[in-house]
């Protein structure tokens, strides 16, 4: 009996420890949001708006996803904190999708790009941490708030990270106008971008529909790892609909995430319900 209360007592005090939202991953990602706010907020100056003279640059294929979005006359936003609510994830191909909680913030002046992930495994919490932080770009992730699963790091790692700030620039459009970017038109409904940073250089295509609203992002520089084997360059891809108003924005209500592989589409990351804050001062997550 009485070993039977201790087991029990034991179990609550490990559930308990295992609803508290913290963790040392998480502590890690606090501090490099923090560190890209304090960063990125020395580098502002005069905050410029969305006008006609602003977008004159760009493609006419982007401004018009500018002004579809309902961006002109509005002040750049310096960075933009993402919530994915609703989020179905795929750790790799063939296993069963889990339902996570999925959040990240962005940035301008440079490209850094801090996600968050948690979910559960057989009812054990998992989180992971994906980010690039003044060109460094890594990928850890951990199960039960102490014990690593994986860590991903070196240059395929800080291009993969790279590449992804531009596919998120969708919904932060004062990144098409940084001077790290450089565009090309590919045809009617398709513009290229190039993204260059610290010595690190991707592109990815942008497709729109008959609106001028970004449905899809292409790219053939993201590396897939190949369940520990090492990496591979595999097209990836990013599908944006349901597009809706919110905040004072039409913006994708849509998002999933797919490789493009040999035997057919692996989508690993599917989000229906997407909340977006700009121009963030301090981190109240």
């Amino acid at each position: 009996m009485v070993w039977i209360i201790i087991v029990l007592i034991l179990l609550a005090i490990i559930m308990m420890y295992f609803a508290i939202p913290d963790g040392r991953l998480w502590k890690q990602y606090l501090t490099d949001v923090k560190s890209s706010l304090t960063d990125t907020n020395k580098q502002r100056s005069v905050q410029s708006t969305f006008t006609e003279d602003s977008v004159a640059k760009l493609p006419a294929l982007l401004r018009q996803h500018i002004i579809n979005g309902g961006y002109m006359e509005e002040t750049f936003m310096d960075n933009m904190l993402i919530y994915f609510h609703n989020t179905k994830f795929r750790m790799s191909v063939g296993k069963k999708p889990i339902k996570i909680k999925f959040m990240q913030v962005n940035f301008v002046k440079r490209p850094d790009r801090h996600a968050f992930l948690t979910g559960r495994i057989a009812g054990v919490p998992l989180q992971a941490k994906d980010s690039v932080l003044d060109g460094i770009g890594s990928m850890t992730g951990v199960i039960a708030k102490q014990f690593q699963l994986f860590l991903s790091t070196g240059e395929e790692m800080n291009q993969g990270q790279l590449i992804t700030a531009l596919a998120d620039a969708v919904y932060l459009p004062s990144l098409f106008l940084q001077e790290y970017m450089s565009w090309t038109d590919v045809d009617d409904d398709t513009v290229e971008g190039k993204i260059s940073w610290m010595g690190i250089t991707a592109k990815g295509r942008f497709t729109f529909d008959n609106n001028g609203n970004i449905v899809r992002f292409d790219t053939n520089d993201r590396y897939m790892d190949e369940n520990g084997k090492g990496s591979s360059l595999v097209p990836w891809y990013v599908t944006y609909s349901d597009y809706k108003e919110q905040n004072g924005y039409y913006q994708p209500g849509r998002v999933s995430v797919s490789w493009m592989l040999p035997d057919g589409d692996d989508t690993y990351f599917v989000s229906d319900h997407i909340e977006v804050q700009y121009s963030i001062n301090e981190v109240n997550l």
